[in-house]
């Protein structure tokens, strides 16, 4: 067998192309390093002037050089010049050193240099220096460890203001130590355009938190008024992603942990993971997932032991863990919510579109800070993204929660109407539409209550018998069902008429008339008893004997009174059918003085 062999000419081709690659490469960042930081003019422009690609860049890895090392004539030419945002992705906790060359073509020049952090455990600004070396300004140091310095330097993020008497070319220098993610994307600006460009910031970050704050308020509202633990839960997730917000825009450190500033980055690290627990929780409740998706429901509540953990990582150490785990549960909680939100969707619940809409714009947003923070994108934003995507999250979810309060209350009412009509079946007797007993006690009974003249009659029909013998049941369910309705017809609205078993009827006088008017009445009610009742080409007639007790003279509670038009019902019975009788003249009183 002849085994081939790969070309020898192809493999050096391909060693040689990775060598002169390599060489490239060193060659290209020998040639950066070695480029002269470009000397940038001052102006007063509205927008601030951006040092992105002319900054002078250097990582002290063990963090020990100082301002006179830097300043060294054989370190200068050390500075790369980044074409790009500065960005630390890792927890290294290295010092950074920024050069920046600075012309100011007037006098008396009020400026500015700003960066977009908030939580910098060191943020130091040597100069501005001029061109003899001289410095201008004493050095400002800021320490998150030392309550009595300014981290931010007169600001809530990394800047500081320098005056400038002369014209000429000035050098600053800015050291800054992070142990958490940052982007170093400084501007200079004149002191007046960014005390303007301040306060519509400051607007922006009062709408942000006005909404947040507002959506606290309205949870805690529809948790008092619902009892659901699905608001609770989503109070604790807005809470804490205010407290996240907060801490990356430097409001926390400045104003609620004035004087702790050194909690900041273990706040930034422990707030993130209870939003996305209680937000995860949220999430399970708003969709019903134990209903509509129970494995993504047991999902779910697999990250809280995670989150607990991150929380733990961030109070304890090792905080690169802590980080680590929170930004890989950043991306993988919200694919199983997009998931159950789908999947709930799908099966009915429309509520739960509302829900993606909101989760798909914070996810977005999260996903960027943390790909930007694993150099996995570059995204000229970062937390500014992540603070856009939660209010409008928030804004969603409030018509998403109101859509499901919609839904709850006309499937709330549904039901109501469905067990309205479930009592009301229960109530009724199914073949004539008349109450049965058990409807025949309770609302007799509340009838009575409101009356103070009333009669109960007891009906009994005669000769029924024959006709269920003779002719069959179904002809016997259509007298009794003709027979319930002709009583209907003759009473009034505070009237109820029942069929209380068998061919056994009884009506319930409201509003009571008088004994001849009662008496007209009832033998009204024989009457259309009495009349035929068609059946298969057939006749059927059959009559009533009915007993009378009247409220309150015969009694005052409803089984009483029936019991009484009972006995006047059987004595119909026993002196001829098809009559009637009151109970007060069917009494051995009565009937012997007759």
């Amino acid at each position: 067998m002849v085994t081939s062999r790969p070309p020898l000419l192809s493999i050096r081709s391909c060693c040689l192309a990775l060598v002169l690659a390599w060489s490239w490469v060193l060659l290209a960042s020998a040639v950066a390093r070695a480029e002269v930081v470009p000397l940038v003019t001052l102006d007063a422009a509205p927008g601030g002037t951006s040092l992105v690609g002319r900054i002078g860049y250097l990582e002290d890895v063990q963090g020990s050089m100082s301002i006179a090392d830097i300043r060294n004539t054989s370190l200068d030419d050390r500075f790369a010049v980044p074409s790009s945002v500065v960005q630390q992705s890792g927890l290294d906790a290295h010092a950074r050193w920024f050069k920046v060359r600075l012309h100011q073509a007037g006098s008396n020049g009020n400026w500015l240099i700003d960066s977009s952090n908030s939580i910098l455990q060191h943020f130091s600004v040597y100069g501005p220096y001029d061109v003899n070396g001289t410095a201008l300004a004493p050095p400002r140091l800021g320490d998150l460890a030392v309550p009595s310095a300014q981290p931010a330097l007169d600001g809530d993020r990394a800047m500081y203001r320098f005056h400038l008497a002369q014209p000429g070319e000035y050098t600053l220098y800015l050291r800054a130590v992070s142990d958490l993610p940052q982007y170093y994307q400084w501007s200079v600006w004149d002191a007046v355009q960014f005390g303007q460009a301040e306060q519509g910031l400051s607007m922006y970050n009062g709408i942000c938190y006005g909404l947040l704050l507002g959506m606290l308020i309205y949870n805690l509202m529809l948790l008092a008024v619902f009892r659901e633990p699905l608001y609770g839960y989503h109070f604790l997730a807005c809470l804490f992603a205010i407290v996240t917000i907060a801490a990356l825009n430097g409001h926390l450190g400045r104003y609620l942990l004035a004087d702790a500033r050194a909690w900041v980055p273990t706040v930034v690290l422990a707030a993130p993971p209870l939003w996305i627990a209680f937000a995860a929780l949220f999430c399970r409740s708003f969709l019903e997932l134990p209903r509509y998706a129970p494995r993504l429901a047991r999902s779910l509540l697999a990250f809280m032991p995670l989150c607990g953990l991150a929380v733990l990582l961030a109070l304890l150490g090792p905080t690169r863990w802590a980080l680590v785990l929170t930004q890989a549960l950043s991306l993988a909680t919200p694919v199983v919510m997009f998931a159950a939100a789908g999947v709930a969707l799908q099966r009915g619940f429309r509520p739960a579109g509302w829900y993606l809409a909101a989760l798909a714009v914070l996810f977005f947003a999260a996903a960027g800070v943390a790909l930007n923070n694993f150099r996995v994108l570059d995204l000229p934003w970062h937390y500014d993204g992540l603070q856009f995507g939660l209010v409008v999250e928030i804004t969603v979810l409030v018509v998403a929660m109101g859509s499901r309060i919609h839904l709850v209350r006309k499937l709330n009412g549904e039901l109501g109407q469905k067990a309205e009509q479930l009592a009301r079946d229960a109530q009724t007797d199914p073949l004539t539409g008349l109450s049965n007993r058990s409807g025949w006690t309770q609302h007799g009974r509340r009838l009575l209550e409101t009356s103070t003249q009333a009669a109960v009659l007891l009906i009994d029909l005669d000769h029924f018998k024959p006709v269920n013998d003779q002719c069959g049941h179904a002809a016997g369910d259509k007298v009794l069902a003709t027979v319930g309705q002709r009583l209907q017809s003759v009473l009034g609205g505070r009237d109820l008429a029942a069929r209380l078993g068998g061919d056994e009827f009884a009506v319930l006088l409201g509003d009571t008339p008088d004994r001849a008017a009662l008496q007209a009445l009832v033998q009204r009610m024989i009457h259309l008893v009495a009349q035929p009742v068609p059946f298969d080409g057939k006749q059927l007639k059959v009559g009533c004997s009915i007993g009378i007790a009247r409220f309150p003279s015969d009694g005052r509670d409803l089984s009483v009174l029936m019991h009484a038009a009972d006995q006047a019902m059987y004595f119909v019975k026993k002196h001829g059918r098809g009559d009637s009788a009151f109970n007060e003249d069917t009494t051995p009183a009565t009937l012997a003085a007759a």
